[in-house]
């Protein structure tokens, strides 16, 4: 991807970011957890076609990308994903200092 259109592809996401944040003013508080995931998921994206990707950002997507929607039918089920999505993200750390 050239240079352009990476910016263009993160103000993009800036921008849904940004009026995610102003329109959750106003929706159920279930949104914002679902904005977030969705954001990441969407910057894993750039990365990846970035040629930034890796296996466990690879994963985190994957999982966001199967689960994010159940926002939209059982709170308990999103709860329960969001759980699962921090135990992931846990699982694929890297907690030693990178140099």
């Amino acid at each position: 991807m050239n240079r352009i259109k990476l910016e263009e592809r993160v103000f993009e996401l800036v921008g849904y970011m940004v009026t995610s944040g102003r329109n959750l003013l106003n929706e159920t508080p279930l949104y914002g957890p679902f904005r977030l995931v969705d954001a990441a998921s969407r910057l894993i994206s750039i990365l990846e076609e970035e040629g930034v990707g890796s296996d466990r950002l690879q994963a985190m997507r994957t999982e966001i990308d199967a689960g994010k929607y159940s926002v939209m039918s059982d709170v308990e089920e999103f709860e329960s994903f969001l759980d699962s999505l921090v135990d992931t993200l846990v699982d694929h750390a890297d907690f030693e200092e990178r140099r």
